[in-house]
């Protein structure tokens, strides 16, 4: 016997869909314009939508503080009894097969059917996109298609070309807060001017295309630069031993093994164990031994390390200078 749910006081039923998972609330809002309005109306616990875009299809997660996150995954292989009835449903205008268990998935073609249930999850829980991930994928379905403009992570990894309106779209139109990745394997001739970036983590596999002028101007916490080996790591130096940036950590990148006279340049220190610890933590499997490590030290107390090692030169700021949890780690 049907449970006549709606009939139940507001603060009631709401009760009960806050404890439905997300593809049984996607559901509830398809029932009737009615249900739509009253998900609408109900602030779930969740942040934002991550979009993910690779050759097996594609995934979109509600992100959220609470709860577990429930991933709406798009597959390239149907299922079978496709003829189902209950497998139908109309989202945005088309026809979608789901399949609820034993996770929530679709099939990814066309290819279209991502954008139209992205697009479906942001209007019914308000929410931004936070995360973008392509990887690999001969979908050309990339920011720019989602209309993003911010959001917190964005990930472009691909051995094939990507449109150059594509990637200057990236860098000249969305303001990414946590962190970019770009790992562009085919793009050899990209060529872009003057870019801003701002951000926690910035990491470029083929960075020639970064002029002085940008990389200068990185406002980042962590960076990690390959392939371009002639940026003006002297003056990156100088201009943070005479700012009063606090937000920057490390540094990384490829070096050209130019000799750099560091003494001549900046008043320099070998490594004192009482001053500082050996190793640096970059990330949470990854130490850098700085025992051989040429320190500096700011006007205002904070202190640096540069360390040159491997066609590898790393750039580093003791906010910690103790760092004992670190000796663990894999040496980077």
């Amino acid at each position: 016997m049907p449970f006549p749910l709606l009939n139940l006081p507001r603060v009631a039923y709401e009760e009960v869909l806050y404890n439905y998972s997300v593809p049984d609330l996607v559901d509830f809002s398809l029932l009737s314009s009615r249900c739509h309005r009253i998900i609408q109306s109900i602030r779930f616990p969740f942040t934002g939508v991550h979009v993910g875009v690779a050759n097996y299809g594609g995934t979109l997660r509600c992100a959220n503080s609470k709860w577990p996150a429930d991933q709406w995954v798009f597959v390239k292989n149907p299922w079978r009894n496709l003829e189902r009835k209950n497998e139908m449903r109309k989202i945005g205008g088309i026809d979608i097969r789901i399949i609820k268990l034993p996770f929530w998935r679709s099939v990814h073609e066309p290819g279209i059917q991502l954008k139209v249930v992205c697009d479906y999850l942001c209007d019914l829980f308000r929410l931004p996109i936070t995360g973008f991930s392509f990887k690999d994928s001969n979908q050309e379905l990339f920011p720019q298609a989602f209309g993003i403009i911010k959001c917190e992570e964005l990930y472009l990894k691909s051995s094939s070309e990507i449109p150059v309106d594509e990637l200057k779209y990236v860098l000249e139109k969305v303001r990414i807060s946590n962190t970019l990745v770009l790992d562009l394997k085919k793009n050899e001739d990209f060529e872009c001017g003057f870019v801003q970036f701002s951000m926690d983590e910035l990491t470029i596999n083929r960075a020639f295309w970064i002029t002085n002028e940008t990389f200068l101007a990185m406002d980042c916490a962590r960076i990690v630069l390959e392939g371009n080996g002639n940026l003006p790591i002297r003056k990156f130096v100088s201009q943070w031993l005479l700012s009063k940036n606090k937000r920057f950590e490390w540094l990384k990148m490829t070096w050209n093994n130019e000799r750099i006279n560091w003494n001549k340049v900046f008043e320099t220190m070998q490594w004192n164990p009482d001053i500082r610890g050996r190793n640096f933590k970059i990330n949470s499997k990854r130490r850098v031994d700085c025992e051989n490590g040429i320190d500096i030290l700011r006007d205002d107390g904070l202190l640096a390390t540069i360390i040159e090692r491997n066609q590898q030169i790393y750039f580093l700021v003791w906010h910690k200078r103790f760092q004992p949890e670190t000796d663990h780690l894999q040496i980077d």
